[in-house]
């Protein structure tokens, strides 16, 4: 009976497992704490039940953690960051399944926009903003956090069930949101271009390692390693030349949510000559050496960076020469 649970636990993956119907509906009824506590027993359930996976995260997190100075024991982060995985996942089901208005007020309430100017100058020039952004932080709130605030929103996400699909298709349209999947190929920039003559913020995620599009003969850094570059955003800003912004949404200690904003090219900033991606995946990098257990990419990131993640053993950042980006002083670290 153990192994029928494993397998069959194993097979649905962490994202549909947490989805399954039962779950779903608990998250809809259950007071939000206690929806939290619920989603993070059964994360921890999945993790028992996989323990490969779980050691793979440790292993990938614990190879970036060494090139960090003075950080936490890793064994405290890597807990963190179980817990930023299970908190997200509870994110995702508030979004797609928790009332409508219930969850709208939560978002208007708990989510602030900082640097909203950044936004509002970029829109003014009237090609659109392409926001790029990444598996960190309460993501999932990104959408409805602008629209509630009133903007015009179109975002390009990936859907793990059919369910999840319809319940967020029927909840970014009330809120007149458009959600492109980007398992539509071709159709999707088509779309996406449209959006940004229409003057919307277009939202794109910059860490789908395995639906980059590779520059071919550039490469940058990430993590302290070599990596390659995508080019699918260079692309996409080129052929309607849109300001590119940079934004993440932050969970502080509070359990309140800060939405931070970060030009990457043609608004404060001349960056004209250096890629876009190169810009972004530096600011998502620097955000990821304040608060690593915020990013959920820890089992992909092999993906893009392979043993190289192992084998350097340079530091993270030569922090005395970097040019980083200016952060607001609200602690990121979960509890």
């Amino acid at each position: 009976m153990k192994r029928a649970l494993e397998r069959s636990v194993g097979r649905a993956g962490l994202s549909r497992f947490l989805q399954w119907r039962l779950n779903t509906l608990l998250v809809r009824w259950l007071p939000l704490k206690i929806g939290s506590m619920y989603i993070r027993l059964l994360g921890k359930i999945y993790f028992f039940l996989n323990r490969d996976e779980k050691e793979e995260i440790r292993r990938n997190l614990s190879a970036v953690i060494t090139k960090l100075p003075n950080t936490d024991p890793v064994d405290l982060i890597a807990r963190r960051t179980l817990k930023g995985i299970f908190t997200h996942y509870h994110e995702k089901l508030l979004t797609a399944y928790f009332p409508y208005n219930k969850v709208c007020r939560f978002i208007l309430n708990q989510v602030n926009l900082e640097k909203q100017y950044l936004l509002d100058e970029a829109l003014a020039h009237g090609k659109g903003v392409i926001l790029v952004t990444g598996h960190f932080g309460a993501v999932e709130f990104l959408p409805t956090s602008l629209a509630l605030n009133g903007y015009k929103v179109t975002m390009v996400v990936r859907f793990k069930t059919q369910r999840l699909r319809r319940a967020l298709s029927q909840r970014a349209a009330r809120l007149g949101i458009t959600l492109l999947d980007a398992s539509e190929g071709e159709g999707v920039v088509f779309s996406a271009c449209q959006a940004l003559r229409s003057n919307q913020i277009l939202i794109t995620e910059c860490d789908e390692f395995d639906a980059w599009r590779p520059h071919r003969n550039l490469q940058g850094r990430f993590l302290g390693c070599p990596a390659p570059l995508d080019r699918t955003i260079d692309l996409l800003q080129r052929r309607y030349g849109s300001p590119v912004i940079m934004g993440l949404v932050c969970r502080s200690r509070d359990n309140r949510y800060g939405l931070k904003l970060h030009p990457v090219n043609g608004i404060r900033e001349n960056l004209e000559s250096a890629s876009i991606s190169t810009r972004a995946m530096e600011i998502l990098q620097w955000y990821i050496y304040l608060a690593p257990e915020q990013w959920y990419q820890w089992k992909q990131v092999r993906v893009l960076l392979g043993t190289g993640l192992f084998e350097s053993k340079g530091p993270f950042y030569e922090t005395e020469t970097d040019q980083t980006p200016q952060f607001a002083d609200s602690p990121l670290h979960a509890n």
